[in-house]
């Protein structure tokens, strides 16, 4: 069973040429496992969310993402990918995809990012090494006006609930080689169209779900793959290692056009993620957020109203009180792209503000 590495939403209408008209290129990168078909009813619900119903005149909006290097179903001799090769994969796709919509709208687009779980750490590097690259005159100049982290896992993933029985499970030496090994004895003997039906009915798993699960336990280096990442996010995500210039991502000319008011980064963390400690979440919220008290409930409110104009720069920051899970993806798309489509406009807003 095969699944596709990439997925593209054009804008619905005039999509060449058209004056008077800004094209916005949406740009997610996915958690770990990294296989982009977990996002298809997400990110299909945000483009259609956009594209019909966006309180904003006269914009395009194009949604591309892409697997993470070494979840395609078909790859067979891939060399491994750790968190830092991951982060040059997908920045690479990024500057890629900037020049493709480039070519199709006839104009560069304006980039919002969006990334979830490990994702959302890709995202804060990226924004760093694009900033980097402006400043040196080394790498393409467009507008990367905001990003939006959804349950992000960025500082200490180890001390969370799962991940402190992850690193234990981890320390074992060659655990990418023995899991996979254990998966494929376990799998090897099951037809992939009996394994999926399995999967739906022992893990209430919807089709895409189990759809892209199913290609992923069957997948060449998938299983291995992901163990040898989670490996590095144990090891690389612990302290918070960006400093304002990141976090306030969209308040610096060198990563914008305009010199915003507002930080144009947006968190948006679980309730009880099983991922992310509690007391490293509250941390970082009080140290780097500036709406600490906000829910997912109140969130439609525009992000742009910093507490003091010497806050304006911190990101703004909400707790979900809906009980979604970490792997929003499989259950939740809908309600979660509901909110992605008002933080987005937002993002917007404040841009077009400044």
């Amino acid at each position: 069973m095969e699944t596709r590495s990439q997925l593209y939403l054009a804008p619905s209408v005039g999509n060449q040429g058209e004056k008077d008209v800004q094209h916005y290129l949406i740009f997610h990168i996915p958690g770990n496992p990294g296989l982009i078909t977990y996002y298809d009813p997400f990110l299909s619900t945000l483009h259609a969310l956009l594209s019909s119903g966006s309180a904003i005149p006269s914009v395009r909006f194009h949604i591309y993402g892409h697997s993470l290097a070494g979840f395609g179903t078909t790859e067979q001799h891939q060399e491994l990918a750790g968190l830092e090769a991951q982060i040059e994969h997908v920045d690479d796709l990024l500057y890629d995809q900037v020049d493709e919509v480039e070519r199709r709208a006839r104009q560069t687009p304006k980039v919002i990012l969006m990334g979830h779980s490990v994702g959302a750490y890709i995202l804060l590097e990226m924004i760093q090494r694009h900033r980097k690259r402006i400043e040196n005159d080394v790498a393409k100049d467009f507008d990367l006006i905001g990003g939006i982290l959804l349950f992000p896992t960025i500082t200490h993933i180890a001390r969370s609930p799962s991940g402190m029985v992850a690193s234990a499970l981890l320390a074992v030496p060659r655990s990418a080689h023995i899991a996979s090994a254990i998966v494929k004895t376990l799998t090897c003997l099951i037809p992939a169209s009996v394994l999926y039906y399995l999967i739906r009915a022992l893990a209430w798993f919807p089709e895409h779900a189990a759809r892209t699960t199913t290609a992923f336990i069957k997948s060449p280096i998938g299983v291995k793959e992901s163990v040898f990442l989670g490996k590095d996010e144990m090891e690389m995500i612990t302290n918070d290692k960006w400093g304002e210039e990141v976090w306030g991502a969209a308040t610096d000319p060198l990563t914008n056009s305009k010199d915003t008011i507002h930080s144009n980064l947006v968190f948006f963390w679980g309730s009880n993620d099983r991922w992310v400690a509690q007391k490293t979440r509250n941390e970082l919220i009080d140290a780097r957020g500036f709406r600490k008290s906000k829910t997912l409930s109140s969130a439609a409110s525009s992000i742009s109203d910093a507490s003091s104009p010497a806050d304006g720069w911190k990101p703004s920051m909400f707790i979900d009180d809906k009980k979604i899970p970490h792997g929003f993806c499989i259950k939740h798309s809908e309600i979660v792209a509901e909110q992605v489509r008002n933080w987005v406009e937002d993002i917007i807003r404040n841009h077009n503000e400044s």
